[in-house]
């Protein structure tokens, strides 16, 4: 199937990730909604949409198996005669009939359908069979368009790699490009180039002596060689290289046929050529025993490509015409798309047999005073958009089918001036003379602005809005040396003799030092603490093995394709994945041998996952292939709406509540409405930021800073305000006079923190970025790491310490807390090859083993003197329960009962719900006497607002503008006053303090945390005792206890360093109910990460939403929606590893996969709202988890705009621009120096990159090789 067809279903299929916020406030923090986007995202799911990977290895081809191609017709546009060298027959000249619209930049293509150049009706097809990666990658492409016909050695239809040439005749020069871009150049005399008269602005210049000629890209870099054929007339690309001198030859034999490509880093392509037509790629010495490995082989009929095999033996099929145009194609499992063509070698058709995916074309007459065509794009659904296309070809306006229209401004050579979205809103761009953008004014009037490094084209200087600075330095050859935040802060590189990165200084002056091998791919690289990486390479340039810090070695295969194949774990446990013909994967099997499968449709989009117990998950589309039904694996159904534009305006859940959405002209969410009819409206500013919203008649606005950054919020409950540094990292914020101050140090890491109580706490580094000592007035740690970066021992106090052991895996295996020789306590973790804890040593609480069923989930706990049993239905729902009883726990015991997703009852507790899904009543029957009842509140954005426990006491609970829970408030009998509150204060979405006051306390009690990412390190109590007239100064009396957690960062214990021992230890069940000892000298209300105990309902509030560790439930679905997961309603699958730290999404404790994902998601909107509407946004958005610390750390691909990141060299922008793409840099080297700025350790910082649609984004073939050498788990394949 071609990679077009995939670029539509994410038009289509994932329709869904046109973006919605679920409420502003969660808008405003990024939970943006993609609903059903993230049901593919199935654990280690690796499958790439845009790949064509093999079956299994097993399937490599091996030798050429080649077909002859039959006789090529004269007329047929066939080879020349192999007499001689290509010759220059006009072609070229005639292809550049109409020089605009052959000129244009791909990045000014409007594409429709599958796919159309809207301007001027032709398919197109683009395929890249082959892409090698290095500081220069080495690339096989090839493309195909209906109104084609310079092509050479594919068919005269199609135009590939070595079809890159020069015409050379009387009127000037044509340049031909491998991307089917067709120039005219005057002929440029010796020392003085000459440009195109449309299209990109590339220099081509003559050599005096030889006649050769060079084409230059001042933009990238790059600089192409054409070697002129004694005939004069042809000149055939025979290099490219960039400013470091990397290189690669393209050679040809004494008939000018292709013969290979050579890379200046050891890759060596062979080509085979068969009656002037290429019929095979091969690597050189690729195979394991040094053979050549057979990469892609090709096919023709008449002369015109027919057959595309990749390593499954099986072809992709073009059916062409008489006239050599594509009439459709026959994917490798058998589906088959169709065109139409009318004789102007437009589309007027096209689409499956069945009508799927279909579309219509229709194209206009010039307007005879502006000139404007109006061409229409009908979809399978009946939706028409209308595409206004001036004389240049350029597309001038753009209708949905809505009406809502988009206007574009461009110059003679495609450059945009300005874009004016549906709602009115201009963004303008400024050029120099060598075509960079030196302004861009946002639909603000603000401006941002750029300077560039004198002929390099890249930025020297670069200003946004409120006057914020960055600055580049380059080397000769257009390396970054240096980059300066406008905080001063300076990030310096280093290079080899071959110009390939060797080193990152930061700010501080520690490198990370890297060693590269010819292609400039690391093969080791020692980080800041002189920890060693090391990484071998097959002759693709794929990671095969990774050797650790510590020694582990993990080994990878791959598919021909890159795929990968099996994983070995230093363990030496296995992991494996299993294709299609077509690189849809079709099976993954886990290290203990649970297999789960996958199903596609036609068009290879997700019909179905099962998982290894059985559990099925449906997907149903519509003829546009946008998702329309998901159905679970107990046959309950949720539903999706689009309008006409194929945005998202309605779905109902698995219990058929359906919830609203209205958006304006550019697609902003304007309203939500719940299933009761409570709406919430958002407004928004010139550049898209969210000002304001209004929750069923409850207003929250939002202001910011010149800068972008959200400085101010007021909502109901609380006026907010936040100064940042200009980086916008937080440096105060202040909720109702209450503020939380922040210090920073060069590299913007937080060093100190004081918190409303006036608790003080400081951090210090050690050169590896990594936390060494956590020191308060009360209390101290102090941590020490292995080569990892894994904590091995944690000082607390003067006398405590607590020894972690970890095995091959990274995973915990043992820790020891001991007062000098005295152990204190001493647990040990057990696993599967999985990674699933069986069983724990604990020396305090007894030991315990686990029963764990196929799904990963624990049936049962077994303990010497007790046991814990769970049963589960096939959605993952607790149907059965025990667990050793006490008092405020035993009516929860036994058998669960559902209606629809909701929970009727369970043991003696019945529920009862609202229209939206949201727990009204909990009511626990007696024998003997009245129900217990407890009552709650909810607002229109799913908050609990007020309690009523069963004496009849009224809780009531407040909200800031960002959704986190600042008060909570035990009323008086009259129902007003307030005679109990505890005040809450935050560190971004983790709770820092809470101070209560109530009359039974003799002043202001308060507790105070410390966290490193999800696990809390200490907390300390301060009960302040008002002045009296017997004690006339305030007593304050304080105490610190360092916090034990288990894996996932729940609290197990807290230890006292004054007296060495445990003052409080926590015996909880498997989801949560905890108790502990009557003699325990202090307490935390802290659980799973991200809960807060509150005793008076007996949930955990986690963040947004409440946890019900008797049920295993939250009380309210999830406001995501199924993004996250299948179940909307349940707590994580298994409590031990993963936890759901923002009441949103399951987060496993080492890897993060949907967490990132969704965040991937809030980067989108967080982008858009700081860049404006009215730019271009990123072509991918990265989004690195440091699993030792939790913190979150963010990149976007695009063109370079000064917040150039530490790695960014190891990822050309070069290899983008091979690939068609504006030129720019990956979202991933960003990502990795925002988190070694902050002191991360790359290896510890786990990784996903999404695509503007929220979807997963597979890497580029570069950043697939190196980013292993910086970083942890890539999590989406």
């Amino acid at each position: 199937m071609s990679n077009q067809i995939v670029k539509a279903l994410e038009h289509g299929a994932q329709k869904l990730g046109k973006t919605l916020a679920e409420d502003a406030g969660k808008a405003l923090k990024g939970f943006y909604r993609k609903a059903g986007d993230n049901l593919k995202n199935v654990a280690h799911n690796t499958r790439e949409a845009d790949g064509k990977h093999a079956k299994d290895l097993e399937k490599i081809l091996k030798g050429d198996a080649k077909k002859t191609p039959h006789t090529v017709h004269a007329d047929g546009g066939g080879p020349r005669d192999r007499g001689g060298p290509p010759k220059n027959d006009g072609r070229g000249r005639r292809q550049v009939d109409k020089p605009h619209e052959s000129g244009r930049p791909q990045d000014s293509v409007c594409p429709g359908g599958e796919p159309v150049d809207m301007a001027t009706g032709r398919m197109f097809i683009e395929q890249m069979d082959l892409s090698l990666p290095g500081s220069l990658p080495l690339l096989f492409k090839r493309s195909f368009e209906s109104g084609y016909q310079a092509g050479r050695w594919m068919g005269p239809r199609w135009v590939c790699t070595f079809d890159e040439r020069l015409e050379i005749d009387a009127q000037g020069v044509v340049y031909l490009s491998a991307d089917r871009i067709s120039q005219a150049y005057p002929h440029p005399e010796p020392g003085d180039p000459s440009q195109a008269t449309a299209g990109a602005r590339l220099d081509l210049a003559v050599d005096a002596t030889t006649g050769d000629y060079t084409l230059t890209d001042a933009s990238t870099g790059l600089v192409r060689e054409f070697t002129t054929w004694p005939d004069g007339g042809t000149a055939p690309l025979t290099a490219i290289r960039d400013r470091s001198g990397h290189r690669v030859h393209f050679a040809y034999d004494a008939d000018g046929s292709p013969l290979s490509m050579t890379h200046s880093g050891g890759y060596r392509v062979l080509v085979t050529v068969d009656s002037g037509r290429i019929t095979a790629l091969r690597l050189a010495g690729a195979g394991e025993d040094g053979r050549d490995v057979l990469l892609t082989r090709y096919g023709y009929t008449d002369g015109h490509l027919s057959s595309v095999y990749n390593s499954s033996g099986r072809p992709l099929r073009f059916a062409n015409d008489s006239q050599g145009r594509v009439v459709s194609w026959t994917d490798r499992n058998g589906t088959q798309y169709r065109y139409t063509y009318d004789q102007y070698d437009r589309v007027l058709a096209e689409g499956a047999a069945d009508g799927t995916l279909g579309f219509g074309f229709a194209y206009g007459e010039p307007d005879p005073v502006t000139g404007v065509r109006v061409h229409s794009e009908t979809n399978a659904l009946g939706h028409t958009v209308l595409h206004h296309v001036n004389e240049l070809s350029q597309v001038v306006a753009q209708s949905d089918p809505l009406g809502h229209t988009t206007r574009f401004e461009r110059d003679e050579y495609d450059r945009l001036l300005s874009r004016t979205d549906p709602l009115g809103r201009v963004t303008r761009f400024e050029y120099d003379g060598a075509g960079d953008v030196v302004a861009v004014t946002h639909p603000d009037g603000e401006r941002s602005t750029a300077a560039y490094a004198g002929e390099l084209s890249l930025p020297a200087v670069i200003t946004r809005p409120g006057g914020l600075t960055w600055r580049q330095t380059y080397d000769e050859a257009g390396r970054r040396t240096s980059v300066t935040d406008p905080t001063g802060a300076t990030t310096r590189y280093g290079y080899d003799e071959a110009g390939h990165l060797a080193s990152v200084t930061d700010p501080l002056g520690h490198s990370t030092l890297v060693r590269c091998n010819a292609a400039g791919l690391p093969l080791e690289v020692t980080d800041r603490s002189g920890a060693t990486s090391r990484y071998d390479r097959d002759g693709f340039g794929r990671v095969v093995t990774v050797t650790d810090q510590l020694g582990g070695i993990t080994r990878l295969t791959w598919t021909i394709e890159g795929a990968i194949a099996s994983l070995t774990a230093p363990d030496r446990t296995i992991e494996t994945w299993a294709y299609d013909d077509e690189g849809n994967l079709l099976t993954h099997t886990d290290r203990v041998g649970r297999v789960s499968t996958f199903e596609y449709t036609p068009f290879e989009t997700l019909a179905a996952r099962t998982g290894p117990d059985g559990a099925r998950l449906a997907f149903d589309y519509d003829a546009h292939m946008q998702l329309v039904k998901v159905t679970n694996a107990l046959g309950q159904t949720w539903d999706y709406v689009y309008d006409a534009a194929g945005q998202l305006i309605e779905e109902s859940d698995f219990n058929g509540r359906t919830v609203g959405y209205r958006l304006d002209a550019a697609g902003q969410l304007v309203s939500r409405t719940n299933p009761l009819g409570a709406r919430i409206d958002y407004s928004y500013d010139d550049i898209g930021r969210l000002t304001g919203k209004n929750a069923d008649g409850a207003a929250t606005t939002y202001g910011y800073d010149p800068a972008g950054h959200l400085v101010r919020a007021t909502g109901p409950d609380a006026d907010l305000l936040r100064t940042v540094d200009p980086l916008g990292n937080l440096l105060t914020e202040t909720v109702n006079g209450r503020t939380l101050t922040h210090a920073r140090d060069m590299m913007a890491r937080p060093v100190g923190r004081t918190t409303p109580s006036g608790h003080t706490s400081a951090w210090t580094y050690n050169r590896g970025g990594r936390r060494t000592s956590l020191v308060t007035p009360d209390g101290r740690l102090d941590f020490a790491y292995d080569a990892a970066g894994q904590e091995s021992e944690r000082g607390i106090g003067e006398r405590l310490t607590l020894a972690s052991t970890w095995d091959s895996e990274h995973r915990l295996t043992g820790q020891i807390l001991s007062a000098g020789p005295s152990v204190l306590q001493r647990r040990g973790y057990s696993y599967r090859a999985d990674g699933v804890l069986t069983g724990v040593e604990d020396e305090l609480g007894g030991d315990r083993s686990f029963d764990i069923d196929a799904a990963g989930r624990v049936t049962a706990v077994h303990a010497a003197t007790w046991t814990e049993s769970y049963a589960y239905d096939p959605a993952g729902n607790l149907t059965e329960a025990e667990w050793p009883a006490t008092g405020a726990t035993e009516a929860a015991l036994g058998t669960r009962s559902y209606q629809g997703t909701e929970l009727g009852s369970a043991g003696r507790i019945r529920y009862e719900y609202d229209g939206a899904g949201r727990i009204v009543l909990r009511q626990v029957t007696r024998l003997s006497r009245k129900p217990d009842s407890w009552h709650y509140d909810w607002d229109a954005e799913d908050r609990l607002t007020a309690v009523t426990t069963p004496d009849g006491t009224r809780w009531r609970y407040r909200y800031d503008p960002f959704g986190r829970r600042i008060a909570k408030q035990r009323l008086a009998a009259d129902g007003v006053t307030v005679a109990e509150w505890t005040d809450f204060t935050w560190d971004g979405s983790t709770l820092a303090e809470q101070t209560t006051h109530a009359p039974y306390l003799p002043g202001p009690h308060t507790l105070t945390w410390n966290h490193k990412g999800l696990q809390p390190l200490a907390q300390t109590e301060t009960i302040t005792t008002p002045a009296t007239a017997d004690t006339p100064q305030e007593q304050i009396d304080r105490r610190f206890f360092a916090i034990v957690t288990d894996l996932v960062g729940t609290p197990t214990e807290l230890v006292d360093p004054a007296s060495a021992t445990v003052a409080w230890r926590a015996t909880p069940t498997l989801w949560g109910n905890t108790t502990w000892p009557s003699s325990s000298s202090t307490y935390t209300p802290l659980r799973f990460p991200g809960q807060y105990f509150d005793p008076e309902t007996r949930l955990h509030y986690n963040l947004h939403r409440y946890y019900d560790p008797e049920t295993a439930r939250y009380t309210s679905p999830d406001p995501l929606g199924l993004s996250p997961a299948p179940n909307a309603d349940g707590y994580v699958h298994n409590p031990h590893t993963w936890c759901d730290p923002l009441g949103l999404m399951p987060d496993p404790n080492d890897a993060t996969r949907k967490h990132l994902m969704d965040l991937g998601k809030k980067r989108i909107t967080d982008v858009a709202s700081t860049l404006g509407d009215d730019e271009t946004p990123p072509g991918a958005y990265t989004v690195g988890k440091d699993r030792t610390t939790g913190k979150i750390y963010y990149g976007d691909s695009g063109p370079e705009t000064g917040h150039e990141q530490a790695v960014t060299d190891a990822m050309p922008k070069e290899s983008h621009h091979e690939r068609g793409r504006p030129p720019g840099v990956c979202g991933e080297p960003r990502m990795f120096t925002n988190a070694i700025k902050d002191g991360a350790d790359p290896k510890n910082v786990d990784l996903v990159t999404v695509n503007p649609k929220g979807k997963k984004f597979k890497m580029c073939s570069n950043c697939q090789t190196w980013v292993p050498d910086f970083g942890g788990e890539v999590l989406t394949g």
